[in-house]
């Protein structure tokens, strides 16, 4: 196993940050071409690394009821399997970071990634294994998570509540980190 200096790990961590910034940009000022293909997220494959290019298909919507989506979650509130979470990355600080719980482990929740904006729509993020297109897989702490138990609209879009919450969590969370 490679050991990295500080140094190396900090430029690894810009390099990534730079492609997924520019992989995002490029998805968000390409032709829209969306289609319903509902068996693009049928059975997600494991994979170690997180340092690829996404795609978005589109996501589906959390079968949720009953839990309001419109307050974070208090710190004691459990997180579940498929629950939407938003968590705070200072790198990628210019857009929300939403992502879908997978599940629990001893670190902390395993998660698919998902793209899309505080308007628009979200879907899962997808990167290249191979020829094949497979989640986004990432593991965060509980203490990372600043919104839980977020519910898409059918349109797969953050509700405009939501959207005025997450950004002033961000506003605070950023001001707080300078």
């Amino acid at each position: 196993m490679e050991h990295l200096d500080r140094e190396e790990e900090e430029e690894d961590g810009e390099a990534n940050a730079n492609a997924k910034n520019k992989v995002i940009t490029s998805l968000l000022k390409g032709p829209k071409l969306q289609s319903n293909n509902h068996h693009a997220e049928a059975a997600p494959i494991e994979t170690s690394e997180s340092e690829s290019e996404d795609e978005s298909p589109p996501a589906r919507k959390s079968k949720k009821g009953g839990e309001s989506a419109e307050d974070p979650g208090p710190k004691g509130e459990a997180v579940e399997a498929m629950d939407i979470i938003a968590t705070f990355c200072p790198k990628y600080k210019d857009r929300p970071q939403i992502a879908r719980v997978v599940e629990k482990n001893r670190t902390g929740y395993r998660i698919h990634w998902m793209t899309g904006t505080y308007s628009g729509p979200w879907s899962v993020a997808k990167k290249k294994d191979g020829r094949k297109k497979v989640p986004w897989v990432d593991t965060v702490k509980e203490s990372d998570i600043i919104y839980k138990k977020i519910i898409l609209t059918s349109g797969q879009k953050l509700s405009n509540k939501v959207v005025h919450s997450l950004r002033a969590l961000y506003a605070n969370k950023d001001s707080t980190k300078k």
